[in-house]
């Protein structure tokens, strides 16, 4: 059977069906720092924002039609770092999925773990008070980290495939005190839907919230390490990443509109120009005007939850790619020691867990960094995105014989439009009052060193051309190769989104 033939096959079997498709793109975007995100989006800007966040959202539908194509033509649990390799080579492979995972990890990472505390211990007023007294809710998240990664360590998955429904539960609850929110009477009068920003509506300040917006969809890509395992994936994952999308995006729009319209947006500290709309504390707040005392209770056992099974994605998920690349040469060979029983990467695992919680620690747990952190962590995977379309865009020039079960309609516009898209978004990263320099200065710090990084480990290590794009076939062959019952299968089998 040919190359072709066999990929053909591919294609259209395993045994994961569109709900689990469609759940993943979901579940796995929503988190704590995405509903804070939109919170404090809305807050300062109002319909101004609303437009930003429909510009993002029309750019990363465009950046899914390049993902599908790419996983159409490499349906490998590989995902990002297999595109890049096949379309650019290894330099740009080892930085570019360094840069989608290891770094988002060091930045948004952390923001979960900040968050995952303190979004759900905020709804419970007296547990919020003895956890502050006691150092501070954010502490909580550490513990999620330590605890999840330590059962990670003896291979239990706590959450297992229950993650997806519980952190997609999220999007139904938001919903809900969304609808309810836009049903009841109004607590402000607005202007429209979303209010009047209060930075302004013009293009330069519209363009400074895309970054926030686009927070809100990265990592709909996570559904492509599944390839393999969807039944007619060339089919099942563009739908499920499309209508991903727009569900996150009408969820958020929803919940915007009802949040202007139940919460007050009051100056809490004329110092700093801190509102409520800018801190955890305005979602209790929305609950309990929403629906009463039942709401914050509601809410804060969904984010508890929701926190705990994004933080257990993060202790299942880096590691794998961290052992995975080590498997493939790509990082020190220790990376891909595992433990004589139970056959999970130690030391894979304890940088997951290191890396998050020293953050936070050296941060304090302080969530006036909350939007540094997300918006450093757009910029890696804007990054990332970007290369991923050069490689599909190079991957049509230099072969346009490979088979493409689904191609990206009316090529290259998407690819442009995206393009241009994560360039302005990037360019103009930072909202009004806030400083460029501190986003920029660590992303590009991060950047620099895993360039680095990847230039020694291709040059001197290995000894190969670092800017020599893989043979598809070669990497198609050992996908088809591979075999679930070896010892490390369990980590080259998947990829996970860090947030």
């Amino acid at each position: 059977m040919s190359i072709n033939d066999r990929l053909t096959q591919h294609l259209k079997q395993g045994t994961v069906g569109f709900p689990t498709a469609l759940a993943s793109t979901i579940g796995l975007i929503m988190a704590s720092p995405v509903i804070l995100t939109a919170t404090m989006g809305f807050g300062i800007g109002g319909s101004a924002f609303a437009v930003a966040m429909l510009i993002a959202v029309v750019m990363m539908l465009a950046q899914a039609t390049t993902f599908a194509e790419a996983a159409s033509i490499l349906p490998t649990t590989g995902s990002v770092y297999d595109y890049i390799n096949c379309g650019m080579g290894r330099f740009f492979a080892i930085t570019g999925t360094l840069s989608a995972y290891l770094i988002v990890h060091v930045f948004a990472g952390t923001a979960e773990t900040i968050l995952s505390g303190v979004m759900a211990l905020v709804n419970f007023e007296h547990l919020n008070t003895l956890a502050e007294s006691a150092g501070g809710s954010w502490l909580l998240g550490v513990g999620f980290v330590l605890v999840f990664g330590i059962l990670n360590a003896f291979g239990v998955s706590v959450f297992g495939k229950a993650e997806i429904i519980l952190t997609f539960g999220m999007w139904t609850t938001l919903m809900v005190f969304g609808v309810l929110g836009l049903i009841a009477a109004p607590v402000v009068p607005l202007e429209g839907w979303f209010g009047v920003s209060q930075v302004g509506t013009d293009m330069t300040t519209i363009l400074s919230l895309v970054g926030m917006a686009m927070f809100m969809f990265v990592g709909c890509e996570f559904v492509t390490p599944l390839a393999p395992d969807l039944r007619n994936s060339a089919r099942v994952m563009p739908k499920a990443m499309m209508l991903g999308l727009l569900g996150v995006a009408s969820c958020m729009f929803i919940y915007g509109a009802a949040m202007k319209r139940q919460v007050e947006n009051v100056l809490l500290d004329a110092t700093t120009g801190v509102h409520l709309l800018d801190t955890p504390m305005a979602i209790p707040k929305f609950a309990e005007q929403v629906m009463g005392s039942i709401g914050p209770m509601w809410l804060g056992i969904g984010f508890l939850f929701a926190g705990a099974a994004t933080i257990n994605t993060l202790m299942a998920g880096v590691p794998r790619i961290l052992y995975g690349m080590a498997v493939d040469g790509a990082l020190p060979k220790v990376f891909t020691y595992l433990h004589p029983r139970f056959k999970t990467p130690l030391l894979c695992i304890l940088v997951a867990m290191l890396i998050p919680c020293l953050h936070a620690l050296y941060l304090g747990g302080n969530t006036d960094n909350i939007m540094h952190l997300v918006l450093a962590a757009v910029c890696a995977w804007s990054f990332a995105y970007l290369l991923v379309t050069i490689s599909v865009v190079s991957l049509r020039i230099r072969r346009p014989d490979l088979p493409r079960a689904y191609r990206s309609p009316w090529f290259p516009l998407p690819q442009i439009l995206s393009s241009l898209g994560i360039l302005l978004g990037m360019w103009f990263i930072t909202p009004p009052g806030m400083n460029p320099a501190d986003i920029y200065i660590p992303f590009g710090v991060m950047l620099a060193g895993t360039a680095a990084y990847a230039l020694f480990w291709t040059l001197v290590v290995q000894k190969v051309n670092p800017f020599k794009p893989a043979s598809v076939e070669e990497v198609l062959t050992n996908e088809f190769a591979h075999e679930p019952t070896q010892p490390h299968a369990e980590y080259q089998r998947h990829a996970a989104k860090t947030v």
